[in-house]
C-alpha cells in the first residue's frame, strides 16, 4: 500500500511537471524532489513503525534481520571492493584480538604450576588473572563474573578472589567530563546555569565500574532540580538531598563486544562440529542469547526502562525488594539513586570475619534466602520479567529500611520501658542470661527486617508466551514429582531431536526426578550435579534444549548457590510451589 501511494504520488508529479510551462519548471523540480523524499520517509517510518509494534526489547529471540532485496551483478560487482575491504579490515582486527588473549593468557597458564607449587607464588597469580580479566573487555569479564557464583564448580578460593570483579571491575577514573555529563542528562547548558543550586557534592573518582561502564558519585538537591527540569519523584517525597549513581558508557564497547562474541562464537561452532552431542544442548544457541542481552545492555536506555519496570513489578512494603530510583538517562548516561547497604556476598565469602560474627543468624540467613528465593520465582513466574544478572555483586542488603521514620538505613525503635529497664536490671542482679538480640548495626536497639536492594538491570529477560508456558509446566512436574510427565515434554516440545527410544528416555528423566525430590534440601540436594545428569541424558538420546532453558536453569543455579550459602535447608522447589500452582490454574 504504501509503495502504491508512493508511485501515484510521483506519477502525478511527473504529469504535472510535463505539462508546467518553463517558467514553474524549476518549483515543480522541487516539489518532485521535496514530495519524492517526503514520502519515501513516510514509508520508511511506517515500515519501521510495523516492525517495532510487538517488538518487546526483553524477548529471548534474535533481532529481526533486515529484509534485503536480491542485488544484480551490477551491484554486486560495485559493493564487492568495499566489502572485500570491511572483510579485511575485520579479519585483521579478530587475528590481533586473538593474539591479545595470547599474548594475556599464556603467562597464566604456564606460570600456574608455579602458584600450585612454590609458597607465596599463589597471590601474585591471583592479582595477574584478575588484572587480565580486567583488561580482557566486557564479555570475558562478564564470564568471570558469572565463574565466581559457581560455588559447585570452582573451588572456594577460586569464587572468593574473583568476587572482587562484582565491585572492582577496573581501576578508578577522574570524573573529566562532569559538565558535559550533567548537560545530556538534563538539558544543554545546566551545568553553567544551576549546578551551583542543584549540585551540592561530586566525587572526583569513579566509585565503581562494571562491565560496560563507570559508576560515579553526585549529591544533589531534588526541590532545586524540580525547579530547573520540572522533574519529580514520588518515590522520594520527603527527600531534599540524596546520593546519586551517574553510570557513563566506556567507548567502542559495542564493537569490543562484537569482536569478542565472533571468537566465541567460532569456538562453540568448532566445538559442535568435533563434539556433535553438544548440538543437543546447544551452545551456540545459548552463545547468541547471550549475545542478545549483552548487546542491549550496551544501550543503558534498556537497563532505566528494567528498573522502571521492576520498581512496579516489586512492592516493597509486601515484598522486601527495593530498586534503585531513575532520576534521568540516555543511551550512553544513568543517573539513579545511590543505594547505601552492604553487599549480599560479604555474608557468603566473609564467614569467618570478626565483623560479621554478629551477622550469622541462622533465622536472619534463612530470611535473606528466602526474600532472594521469592524474588527470582516471582520475576520467573508471575512477572515474566527476568533479572539476568543476579550475582551477589548485584544485590545489596540493608535492614529496617522504612522511609516513614528516621532516615537512613537502620531504623532505631524506641527506649525501652522502666518495667523493661527494671525486669534487665534484676536478670543481671541474678545473673539471668537472656539469649541476645543479633545485631546488624552499632545502634544497641534495632528491629532487624532485611531488604535486599537489586543493582544492575541491564539484563533483563522476557519469554515468549509459549516458551513461559513450557517452563511453567515442565516445573510443575518436577515439583509434583512427575518425572516421566517432564520427560514426555521436553521430548514433544524440543524443536530438535532424534530419540531412537522415547519411552526411556522419559524413564530416565523420571528416575532422575524421583531421585532428586527425594532429598530433603539444599544441604543434600545438589542441583548442578542433577542438572549436568540431565543433560548427559538428552545428549544420550539426541533431544536439543531450548536455549531459553539452559538460560532460566543458570538462573536456578546461581539461586541454588545463594541459597545453599546462607541457608542450607531452603527448599526451592517448595518455594516455587504457590507460584506454580497460582499461575497455572
Amino acid at each position: 500500500m504504501l509503495a502504491t501511494r508512493f508511485l501515484s504520488t510521483s506519477n502525478a508529479l511527473r504529469n504535472i511537471f510535463i505539462k508546467a510551462n518553463p517558467t514553474n519548471i524549476i518549483r515543480t523540480r522541487k516539489a518532485l524532489v521535496i514530495t519524492t523524499f517526503g514520502s519515501a520517509t513516510y514509508a520508511l517510518l511506517n515500515t519501521k513503525r510495523f516492525h517495532c509494534q510487538n517488538d518487546n526489547p526483553w524477548l529471548l529471540v534474535p533481532s529481526v534481520p533486515t529484509i534485503s532485496h536480491p542485488k544484480s551483478v551490477v551491484e554486486l560487482l560495485a559493493v564487492a571492493p568495499i566489502q572485500t575491504f570491511h572483510f579485511i579490515i575485520r579479519a585483521i582486527r579478530i587475528a590481533l584480538r586473538c593474539f591479545s588473549f595470547f599474548v594475556l593468557y599464556t603467562p597464566l597458564l604456564v606460570s600456574y604450576p608455579f602458584a600450585v607449587y612454590v609458597p607465596g607464588f599463589d597471590k601474585l597469580w591471583w592479582s595477574f588473572l584478575l588484572f587480565v580479566l580486567q583488561t580482557s573487555g566486557p564479555t570475558f569479564l562478564k564470564l568471570g563474573q558469572w565463574a565466581s557464583t559457581r560455588r559447585d564448580i570452582f573451588s572456594k578460593e577460586f569464587c572468593d578472589r574473583l568476587s572482587v570483579l562484582h565491585t572492582k571491575s577496573k581501576k578508578k577514573r577522574y570524573f573529566k567530563e562532569r559538565k558535559d555529563v550533567f548537560d545530556s542528562l538534563f538539558g544543554k547548558g545546566f551545568y553553567a546555569k544551576h549546578s551551583k543550586d542543584v549540585i551540592k557534592h561530586v566525587e572526583p573518582y569513579s566509585v565503581g565500574s562494571g562491565c560496560i561502564a563507570q559508576v560515579y558519585k553526585a549529591s544533589i538537591d531534588l526541590e532545586e532540580l524540580a525547579k530547573c527540569t520540572g522533574k519529580s519523584f514520588p518515590e522520594l517525597k520527603d527527600k531534599k538531598i540524596i546520593d546519586i549513581a551517574i553510570k557513563v558508557a566506556d567507548e567502542n564497547t559495542g564493537s569490543l563486544i562484537e569482536l569478542d562474541l565472533s571468537i566465541l562464537k567460532f569456538l562453540a561452532k568448532t566445538c559442535q562440529i568435533l563434539m556433535p552431542s553438544l548440538e543437543y544442548i546447544d551452545p551456540v544457541g545459548a552463545l547468541q542469547q547471550f549475545e542478545t542481552v549483552l548487546r542491549k545492555q550496551v544501550d543503558l536506555r534498556n537497563e532505566a526502562r528494567a528498573l522502571i519496570k521492576f520498581a512496579s513489578n516489586f512492592d516493597h512494603s509486601k515484598t522486601g525488594i527495593r530498586f534503585p530510583v531513575v532520576i534521568a538517562y540516555n543511551s550512553n548516561l544513568l543517573a539513579e539513586t545511590f543505594e547505601n547497604g552492604m553487599y549480599i556476598n560479604r555474608l557468603v565469602s566473609e564467614e569467618n570475619d570478626s565483623e560479621l560474627q554478629s551477622k550469622q543468624s541462622p533465622a536472619v540467613r534463612r530470611r535473606i534466602a528466602q526474600l532472594g528465593a521469592r524474588a527470582l520465582l516471582k520475576m520467573i513466574f508471575v512477572d515474566n520479567f527476568v533479572h539476568g544478572d543476579l550475582h551477589p555483586g548485584n544485590i545489596l542488603i540493608r535492614f529496617n529500611d522504612n522511609e516513614e521514620h528516621l532516615p537512613g538505613v537502620h531504623r532505631a525503635p524506641p527506649s525501652d520501658s522502666i518495667f523493661k529497664q527494671g525486669s534487665d536490671f534484676i536478670r543481671n542482679l541474678l545473673d539471668w542470661r537472656a539469649k541476645p538480640k543479633v545485631k546488624f548495626t552499632d545502634s544497641p536497639y534495632v528491629q532487624d527486617e532485611p531488604t535486599l536492594v537489586l543493582l544492575d538491570t541491564g539484563i533483563a529477560i522476557s519469554e515468549t508466551e509459549e516458551k513461559l508456558q513450557n517452563l511453567k509446566t515442565l516445573f510443575r512436574a518436577i515439583v509434583e514429582k512427575k518425572g516421566y510427565e517432564a520427560g514426555h515434554m521436553l521430548l514433544t516440545r524440543s524443536h530438535k531431536q532424534n530419540c531412537t527410544d522415547p519411552d526411556k528416555f522419559c524413564k530416565q528423566v523420571e528416575a532422575l526426578v524421583d531421585r532428586a525430590m527425594s532429598e530433603r534440601s539444599l544441604r543434600t540436594l545438589n542441583i548442578s550435579a542433577v542438572l549436568s545428569e540431565m543433560f548427559s541424558i538428552v545428549a544420550e538420546h539426541k533431544v536439543a534444549l531450548d536455549a531459553s532453558f539452559t538460560t532460566v536453569i543458570l538462573s536456578v543455579m546461581v539461586l541454588e548457590g545463594f541459597g545453599r550459602s546462607l541457608d542450607p535447608d531452603l527448599d526451592l522447589f517448595q518455594c516455587a510451589r504457590p507460584y506454580l500452582l497460582n499461575v497455572i490454574f
